[in-house]
């Protein structure tokens, strides 16, 4: 059964969270936008800090009440959910990355790529060579917030009520998470909250969802990064 210590460590995933991320974000948002690409990297940093130190404070938790890794859902299941899983997402990625090269072609996909990231934009990779320090914010988001969210949150909330009402609230509590991103960016969040809750009922365990986790991520930043050049070499033109 959760400890004090696992509703106070959820708190702090819930709202410390969140709190940080706004307010990095604002600010990001009172430099001059030069200032930017100087401060990103310390704003990953911060972020990538904040997620590892909650999942070592889990780890510890699950240490010290010697419970299993299957009630984080770290065991992996070989499915046939988690096979057609992982084939939808190789051809998705593969259809991406066919897509990519329209973002520096076509002004319209600019425009509408630009719209979908809007609320995250400021923390996103403005330039290629920013790209490789943000990789490693995708992945961490994506094996983190699967272990805090789908995983900590879940089993906590599992003690209490049907597992599938967990869901929706750690749906709630990860769109919330990302208030930062505006009203719209909690709603899109909350909906990928979801499906990542349903790509572990079909697999039985996290990781299918920490893969797309990231990757979603991943190709949030490559965009953004194509969408900056390829509206800078239009402007130079």
């Amino acid at each position: 059964m959760p400890t004090a210590l696992d509703f106070g460590l959820a708190l702090l995933i819930v709202l410390g969270l969140p709190l940080r991320a706004l307010l990095t974000k604002r600010s990001l948002e009172r430099l001059p936008e030069h200032e930017h690409a100087a401060r990103r990297p310390a704003v990953w940093q911060r972020a990538m800090l904040s997620q590892w130190l909650l999942v070592a404070a889990v780890a510890a938790l699950w240490w010290q009440g010697r419970r299993t890794p299957e009630g984080l859902g770290l065991v992996a299941h070989p499915t046939a959910g988690l096979m057609g899983v992982l084939a939808g997402v190789a051809v998705i990625t593969a259809l991406l990355h066919r897509q990519r090269p329209l973002v520096g072609e076509d002004p319209e996909v600019r425009r509408r790529v630009r719209q979908r990231l809007a609320g995250a934009w400021p923390i996103l990779p403005q330039a290629r060579r920013e790209f490789a320090g943000f990789v490693p914010l995708a992945i961490t988001a994506g094996v983190c917030e699967e272990v805090l969210f789908r995983g900590f949150l879940v089993w906590l909330l599992s003690a209490f009520v049907p597992w599938w009402v967990a869901g929706l609230v750690q749906a709630v509590c990860f769109g919330l998470g990302h208030a930062y991103q505006g009203p719209r960016g909690v709603v899109l969040t909350g909906i990928v909250g979801l499906f990542l809750m349903a790509v572990v009922w079909l697999t039985g365990s996290l990781w299918a969802a920490i893969v797309i986790h990231a990757l979603m991520d991943l190709h949030a930043g490559d965009m953004a990064w194509r969408v900056s050049e390829g509206e800078r070499a239009a402007r130079e033109a």
